[in-house]
């Protein structure tokens, strides 16, 4: 490996991303999920799901390779000016720069949908079936497969400065 700037770590597999803009995954690639596509280059973030993987380009464009039986690894067409990524269990996220997020994949058997409205978002997380969004506000909001109460965000919680989300 060269000089590592990041890690990210899915279910089964990590990801490397090097000081020169490349990436590398090792660990169960039974999806494909360790195969980064040949040439990918100027990547600033990465992230990995459960058996898929993103990385976020320079330029603001996402790339994603790995399992998609349930879309996570169909990035929408034209999707750009991209900030941050997140993947989930079978879902993905990206935070564009102006504040809003665009989804794809699912929550299992429920398609992974963004709330109505949601804008001035700063950072976004996800677990396994379930995605969280900081504002700049402070406020936190949360939506997906609500089994255990993760996406029951307090009334009361403010002015929050970062997030995480893992597991369901």
């Amino acid at each position: 490996l060269k000089k590592v700037k990041a890690i990210a770590a899915g279910a089964i597999h990590s990801l490397a991303l090097q000081r020169d803009g490349t990436v590398v995954a090792w660990g169960s690639d039974n999806y494909g999920q360790c195969d980064v596509p040949p040439g990918l280059d100027k990547v600033v973030a990465i992230a990995g799901g459960t058996s898929h993987s993103l990385a976020l380009k320079k330029n603001g464009t996402v790339v994603a390779w790995g399992r998609n039986d349930h879309g996570e690894s169909s990035v929408p067409v034209g999707l750009n000016h991209v900030m941050a990524i997140a993947a989930g269990g079978f879902h993905s996220l990206a935070l564009k720069k102006d504040g809003t997020v665009v989804a794809w994949g699912s929550y299992g058997l429920i398609p992974c949908h963004v709330p109505n409205n949601l804008s001035n978002v700063v950072a976004i997380a996800t677990g396994d079936y379930h995605s969280v969004a900081l504002k700049r506000d402070g406020t936190v909001v949360a939506w997906g497969l609500n089994s255990l109460g993760q996406c029951n965000v307090p009334n009361d919680l403010k002015n929050v400065k970062a997030i995480s989300a893992r597991g369901k």
